[in-house]
């Protein structure tokens, strides 16, 4: 079983959410590095028994401005070639794509952001994700950038708008576009952080319609997402 994480965080609040409890009661202990500030470039990649590298309001493209950036990338390429266990989420999960040799860009289609419900594929369907299915629960999404899948990766979910939204690499690495981590505080943090996103002409969703949604999804939510986690945790650990 896995006996310790290290947790690299873009923004406080946008943090580990549930995922801390639900670590913390499988008898995981959690270092969370802030990476925008800390030195991470004297990090051992292999070392972590696991890594988990958050979402963030910056993109991979960012990296010229944001050199930390690179860092992660290069900690990923590592870890990745020796399947070490890593779970990436958001802005995690596009560094997990650039780090597999994929291209990371702004979305066609637009910012994805609220309560959408993710489609699982066949694979999907018979791993741990099986607990965020449609079926089971809505999901937030907060993202405006995308990716291509990576060669060797294997689709687990998709929405209607963006098909890249879980996928898996190896035994060990999982990657989520989305944020099953998310809860009602924390959302209230977003809410204010996307402001523009969620107000005004030029919003995506009204801020209204979404504190609605999320007290009505976000409790299921978090409820699968503890089956989820906790099962992927299982797997990996026994991998």
């Amino acid at each position: 079983m896995i006996g310790s994480a290290t947790v690299f965080r873009h923004l406080t609040n946008e943090g580990l959410g549930s995922f801390d409890g639900i670590l913390r009661g499988a008898g995981v202990s959690l270092q969370v590095i802030d990476v925008p500030s800390e030195d991470i470039s004297g990090i051992d990649p292999l070392e972590p028994e696991l890594l988990i590298v958050m979402g963030g309001p910056v993109g991979v493209y960012d990296a010229p401005n944001y050199p930390f950036l690179n860092q992660e990338i290069k900690i990923l390429e590592k870890r990745l070639e020796a399947d070490k266990p890593t779970l990436c989420v958001c802005l995690g999960s596009q560094l997990m794509a650039k780090a597999l040799g994929a291209n990371v860009y702004v979305g066609e289609q637009g910012k994805e952001y609220g309560w959408h419900s993710l489609t699982l594929t066949e694979v999907g369907e018979n791993s741990a994700v099986k607990h965020l299915g449609s079926s089971k629960t809505s999901m937030f999404h907060c993202h405006g950038d995308t990716f291509d899948l990576p060669y060797g990766t294997i689709l687990l979910a998709s929405t209607e708008k963006y098909e890249n939204q879980i996928y898996s690499y190896g035994k060990n690495a999982l990657a989520l576009q989305c944020h099953p981590e998310v809860t009602v505080k924390q959302l209230q943090e977003w809410f204010v952080m996307f402001v523009g996103t969620i107000t005004g002409p030029n919003a995506v969703v009204d801020i209204k319609s979404l504190r609605e949604e999320s007290e009505k999804f976000a409790p299921v939510m978090l409820e699968q997402n503890r089956k989820f986690l906790t099962e992927w945790l299982e797997n990996v650990g026994n991998a």
